[in-house]
C-alpha cells in the first residue's frame, strides 16, 4: 500500500533520464493520481511515447477520482484559487493525497505549501 503520490514533474524527470529519481520511485513505489496519468499522456509527443509512459505507469497503483476527491477538490479551489492561484490539476492532486493520507512527492512545493494538512517531499540525491 503506497504512502505517497508522485507529482507529474517527478515522472517527467524520470522520462528525461534522471536515474536518481528512477531509483527513488522504484524503491518508494508511490501511487499516481488519475490527473497525473492524464497530464503525462497529454504531454506526450506521439503514440510510441504514450506506450512508453503507460508501460512505466502500469507498475504504480492509480488513485482514481471518486466523490470524496471531487468534493475536496472543490473545497480546495474555493479556498485557494483566488488567494494563492491554485490550479485545477494541482487541486485534484492535493485532494487525492489528503483523501488517501498520502505524502506528495514533488519539485513544485511552492504550488502546494499553503494547503493545510498536505505533506510534501522533495527527493534529493
Amino acid at each position: 500500500m503506497p504512502n505517497s503520490l508522485a507529482d507529474t514533474n517527478i515522472f517527467i524527470a524520470v522520462f528525461n533520464g534522471d536515474t536518481f529519481l528512477k531509483e527513488f520511485i522504484g524503491s518508494n513505489r508511490p501511487a499516481i493520481s488519475t490527473i497525473v496519468y492524464l497530464e503525462l499522456i497529454q504531454g506526450s509527443k506521439n503514440k510510441a511515447e504514450i506506450k512508453k509512459i503507460e508501460k512505466l505507469l502500469s507498475f504504480f497503483e492509480t488513485r482514481h477520482f471518486d466523490r470524496p476527491i471531487a468534493l475536496r477538490s472543490i473545497e480546495l479551489i474555493r479556498t485557494y484559487s483566488k488567494s494563492h492561484g491554485l490550479r485545477l490539476a494541482d487541486a485534484v492532486i492535493a485532494a487525492t493525497c489528503l483523501e488517501n493520507d498520502l505524502k506528495l512527492i514533488t519539485f513544485n512545493v511552492k504550488d502546494f505549501r499553503f494547503i493545510k494538512g498536505l505533506k510534501t517531499v522533495t527527493p534529493k540525491p
